[in-house]
């Protein structure tokens, strides 16, 4: 796997994680929603950090871009 399609890949499940975080507002279920997605993540994890902190910033980017209106 080459590091583009890793990354690809972590976007890829970071946006479904967004996507169904979005639906819910309160901690617990944010938590239960981070924790469903970390093993799909945790494989794909290139960072020396857990699993789900990692997800968790890949979400807050993902959040960011789609408030900018662009990547960078």
């Amino acid at each position: 796997m080459t590091p583009q399609e890793a990354e690809n890949g972590r976007r890829r499940i970071a946006r479904e994680c967004l996507k169904e975080l979005m639906q819910y507002t309160s901690d617990e279920q944010h938590t239960a929603i981070l924790d469903k997605y970390t093993p799909k993540f945790k494989p794909l994890n290139h960072l020396r950090f857990p699993a789900k902190r990692v997800l968790g910033y890949y979400v807050r980017t993902l959040q960011k871009e789609m408030k900018d209106g662009g990547c960078n």
